[in-house]
């Protein structure tokens, strides 16, 4: 069995995953629940946290890797870690910061190592000058751009530069940090917030790798949301990003959900097994299997909002408790 990680943002909520992964990475449970991650996709917050975790992976350092991942957010996300006030930027209304202090702490926690362990990691970015892609013969433009790396990225320090350009792109949330000038098909473009498109990629996750069978989606906001929205002044524009961060998981599981159907059914709809296979080939399903989707959602809506957790160790201490408590209890179902 071959899992995939998939790790959405919420900018100081991203110590929620980190305290996921602590658990996900104890070895104890990596060999109770045989935990076989090969591929991650992260963007926004969870694309910094997928690059340590694939440098970790990579490195064949990947037990208790989440531990020290939470304790980079308890450290390292504050206000003054994470944002390089730029007055430039600020004056031309473009952001508040660079991405500079970003990338300085991935170059102090992710450094060159030979690889042990195969890894993928996919970020998703905003690409906000377009692009073109083809459907069905016809152009259009999409703005959602996905980067992949493998092992081999995170073998020389050139190899990682690139890779820590495309994690700053990925969380350069538009208003807070500005767009990152990044190459993408030959062209230099100004790459945003990957969550602006797709903050919780569940489909990346599977496209071209039919060797997965499970996925561990990791999200900071629970899977049923009841209480009533506040929809003036800032909590309105908190509100706004938290749809915008949560919807597309919601249309990726009722996608997992309806294949999975399919394809259990499928035996007893066609019994001939050359017909199954070109019925497979011509929906693009071939090697498609069943996949199990493990979710690790809190209980109920974390304290304060996506930026809250900046400015208090004590908001950042009880995300990663969340996140471990999560965890435990997403494994026990499957226990």
């Amino acid at each position: 069995m071959s899992d995939a990680l998939v790790l959405a943002g919420a900018v100081a909520k991203g110590a929620f995953t980190a305290g996921a992964l602590a658990v996900l990475s104890e070895p104890d449970t990596k060999a109770r629940f045989a935990v076989d991650v090969t591929r991650i996709v992260g963007t926004s917050s969870g694309a910094l946290n997928g690059v340590y975790y694939a440098a970790a992976v990579h490195a064949g350092a990947e037990a208790f890797a989440g531990q020290r991942l939470a304790q980079l957010w308890l450290e390292d996300a504050t206000i003054g870690g994470a944002f390089d006030f730029s007055l430039r930027d600020i004056l031309g209304g473009i952001s508040l910061s660079t991405d500079e202090k970003l990338v300085k702490i991935m170059r102090q926690h992710i450094v060159p190592t030979d690889g042990r362990q195969a890894i993928e990691l996919r970020l998703v970015v905003t690409n906000a000058d377009g692009e073109a892609v083809d459907i069905d013969g016809t152009a259009a433009t999409t703005y959602e751009h996905v980067i992949d790396f493998t092992g081999a990225d995170f073998v020389t320090t050139e190899a990682l530069e690139r890779v820590f350009l495309a994690t700053a792109a990925s969380s350069a949330l538009p208003g807070a940090y500005a767009p990152v000038p990044i190459e993408l098909a030959g062209r230099v473009v100004r790459g945003l917030d990957g969550g602006l498109v797709n903050d919780t990629p569940l489909g990346h996750a599977l496209a071209g790798a039919p060797s997965i069978e499970r996925v561990f989606v990791v999200v900071p906001f629970p899977r049923v949301r009841t209480q009533a929205p506040v929809l003036h002044g800032l909590a309105l524009g908190a509100h706004v990003l938290d749809i915008v961060l949560d919807e597309r998981l919601v249309r990726d599981l009722r996608r997992v959900a309806r294949v999975n159907r399919v394809l259990a059914q499928l035996p007893s709809l066609v019994a001939e097994a050359a017909e199954r296979a070109a019925l497979l080939e011509a929906l693009g399903w071939t090697g498609r299997r069943a996949v199990q989707v493990v979710e690790i959602r809190p209980v109920e809506d974390l304290p304060g909002n996506s930026f809250s957790g900046l400015a208090s160790l004590e908001l950042r201490q009880q995300y990663v408790q969340a996140g471990g408590e999560a965890a435990r209890r997403a494994l026990a179902a499957l226990a």
